[in-house]
C-alpha cells in the first residue's frame, strides 16, 4: 500500500510567500484606509479625521497636522507590525472658545508650551502664542477608554488667537 504524500515543498513555499503578500497587501489597505500612507512631512488640511477624533474641542477650521507611524522611520515597504501612529498639528477654534476653555476651573489650565513640534508645521503656530494645558482637557480630548504609552496625547490652547495645538499616538 502505497502512503499519502503531503503537500509537497513548492506548495508550502508557495502559500508562504502568498501568506507574506497578502499581510504586506493588508498592512498598506490598512494605513491607508483614511487616506494616503502617512508621510511624516506631508503636511494635511483636511478636518474630518480631526472632527472625528477631536471633536469635543469645537467645531475646528484652519488645520495643519500630520499623521505618521512614528516607528517606520526608514521602513518604505513593510508597515510596522505595531504601529504607533503619531497625529500632530494646529488647528482653529471658533472665536472665544479656547478663552472660555481655559477660563473653566474644571481644568485647572497651567502655561506650557508645546516640544518636539514638526519643522514643517512650525510656521503654522501662531508666533506669540501663550500656551495653556491640563491634563483633565487631555483626557476630554483623548475620551473614554484607556490611555496609557499606547494611547496619550497632550493639547494646548491659546485664547488670544483660538488656536489648538495637538500632539498625540493612537487617538482613537
Amino acid at each position: 500500500m502505497e502512503r499519502s504524500r503531503g503537500p509537497s515543498r513548492r506548495t508550502w513555499l508557495s502559500l508562504g510567500i502568498g501568506a507574506v503578500a497578502a499581510a504586506a497587501v493588508g498592512g498598506t489597505v490598512y494605513a491607508s484606509a483614511d487616506g494616503p500612507v502617512p508621510d511624516r512631512e506631508r503636511v494635511r488640511t483636511d478636518l474630518a479625521p480631526l472632527r472625528r477624533r477631536f471633536g469635543e474641542a469645537g467645531r475646528l477650521s484652519g488645520a495643519h497636522w500630520l499623521a505618521y507611524d512614528r516607528d517606520a522611520e526608514g521602513r518604505s515597504y513593510l508597515p510596522s507590525p505595531d504601529p504607533r501612529y503619531r497625529v500632530v498639528g494646529t488647528a482653529r477654534l471658533p472665536a472665544g472658545t479656547a478663552a472660555r476653555t481655559v477660563a473653566d476651573p474644571a481644568h485647572a489650565f497651567g502655561p506650557a508650551a508645546p516640544h518636539g513640534v514638526p519643522d514643517v508645521l512650525a510656521g503654522f503656530l501662531p508666533a506669540h502664542a501663550r500656551w495653556m494645558t491640563s491634563a483633565s482637557y487631555d483626557a476630554l480630548l483623548l475620551g473614554p477608554g484607556p490611555v496609557d504609552d499606547l494611547t496619550q496625547g497632550r493639547f494646548f490652547l491659546d485664547a488670544a488667537t483660538d488656536s489648538l495645538y495637538f500632539d498625540t499616538v493612537n487617538p482613537e
